[in-house]
Parts: structure tokens; C-alpha cells; sequence
């Protein structure tokens, strides 16, 4: 009861809110790491496309090293994706019949390092592999597809008139056919995921005066995220 008539010190009185302000600074803290996480979460969600292309040209680069593949140039352009450009002849080796679209037979020892450089990125697995990715991205209205593109390119030197095909444009086309059915065959890649198209003398390296490098043929790989109203960076 002696008590009664002592004041109190304010200091002691005021001690819950100190402990009271850490705690709040404390839960501040934890909120602001939450939401930069989930903003750090969201925007690599968002660039998913754009790191599977930096490891997919990372590994393309990997084996071509591993594999002493100096005739094979890679190339990651970007928006079309990963180049890989076969050349219309390795040392003296062709890769088509002249004037037609069947490749030689020599050519498939090149063509089959190339299939095991595809088989070892698992495109086909991606789906599954990165199912969480996939799934946020749905939830985004936004999905993902993968493409490999096969390209024909020739020279301007006109066919002759007992040729198969009606132009340079036409068998630079049935040439790009060839060698997507070649990958379809001897790689994993689903095949909705292929698409050709052929460009006859109309992309040339150089100077078109340079046949043999004009004539070939590139693959490109590329992943993109498309949403509602169509493609989007990635």
C-alpha cells in the first residue's frame, strides 16, 4: 500500500510501445521481403522464354565445343531464336544432289551430330519440367510454345529446264522438307513442333555471286510466350 502515493516513472510506462514499435517495424520488414519475392517470382515468371533460350544457346555452344564441330556456325539472333546453319558442303562433301532435294548419304554422319545436339536440350520435356512456370503463366492468360524452324536457302543460278522442281524458291522449300523429316525421325522433338519454309535466293549471306555459302540450310530454335492477342517479347 506504500505504493499508492509513488509516482510512476513515464520511462517505464512507455516501455510496451517501444517493444510495440519493434514489433510492427519487425512485420513491415517481413511484408516488404514478401513482396519483392513474389515481384522477383512474377518477373522471372515473365522471362521464363527468355532464360530457356540463354540455356539452350549455352548448351548448343557446350556440345558443338564437346563435339569439335567447327562447321557448324550457332548463332543466337535474338528475336528468331537459335541459328544453327548447315553449310552446302563440309570439305568436299555435299549435302544435296545437285539440283534436287535428296540429301547424300555421306551427309547424314553431319546431319546425326546435330540430332544428338537437339536430343541433349529435351525440348520435349519442357512442359512437364517446368509444369509451376507453365501453370502461372496459364493463369496469366500467356502460354509457351517452342518451334524449330527449318530454312532453305539457295543460289540464283536458274534450274534447268528437266528439273523436279518449278524454281529455286520451290526446292530450297522440298530441301528444308527433307531435312525436317530427317529430325523428325532421329530426334525427340514432338512434331507439331517443326515448321519449314523456303527462301530461295531471296537471303543471301553475301554477295550472290557466292553460290556454295548461299546454299543451305538453317534450324532455328526458339521459344516464345504468346498471350491472348498474339506474341509477346520473350
Amino acid at each position: 500500500m506504500a505504493l499508492l502515493g509513488k509516482k510512476v516513472s513515464p520511462k517505464l510506462g512507455m516501455g510496451w510501445m517501444v517493444t510495440y514499435g519493434d514489433l510492427l517495424t519487425g512485420l513491415l520488414a517481413f511484408f516488404i521481403l514478401l513482396i519483392v519475392k513474389t515481384e522477383q517470382e512474377a518477373e522471372a515468371t515473365f522471362k521464363f522464354a527468355d532464360r530457356m533460350k540463354e540455356m539452350v544457346y549455352a548448351k548448343i555452344m557446350a556440345e558443338k565445343e564437346a563435339q569439335r564441330l567447327e562447321w557448324l556456325h550457332v548463332e543466337h539472333t535474338g528475336t528468331k531464336g537459335i541459328k544453327l546453319l548447315i553449310p552446302s558442303e563440309i570439305g568436299d562433301q555435299p549435302f544435296f544432289e545437285s539440283a534436287d532435294d535428296r540429301i547424300v548419304i555421306n551427309f547424314y554422319f553431319y546431319l546425326q551430330s546435330i540430332a544428338r545436339i537437339i536430343n541433349s536440350l529435351e525440348l520435349e520435356q519442357v512442359p512437364t519440367r517446368y509444369a509451376n512456370i507453365i501453370t502461372r503463366l496459364a493463369l496469366a492468360g500467356k502460354r509457351v510454345e517452342i518451334n524449330v524452324r527449318v530454312e532453305g536457302h539457295s543460289d540464283v543460278v536458274p534450274l534447268g529446264p528437266s528439273s523436279r522442281f518449278r524454281d529455286n524458291w520451290d526446292l530450297s522449300t522440298a530441301r528444308a522438307h527433307a531435312v525436317m523429316e530427317f529430325f523428325m525421325r532421329s530426334t525427340n522433338i514432338p512434331d507439331e513442333y517443326f515448321a519449314i519454309s523456303g527462301y530461295g535466293p531471296f537471303q543471301p549471306l553475301g554477295a550472290v555471286e557466292d553460290y556454295s555459302e548461299n546454299r543451305r540450310v538453317e534450324i532455328y530454335i526458339d521459344i516464345v510466350m504468346i498471350d491472348n492477342v498474339g506474341m509477346v517479347r520473350g
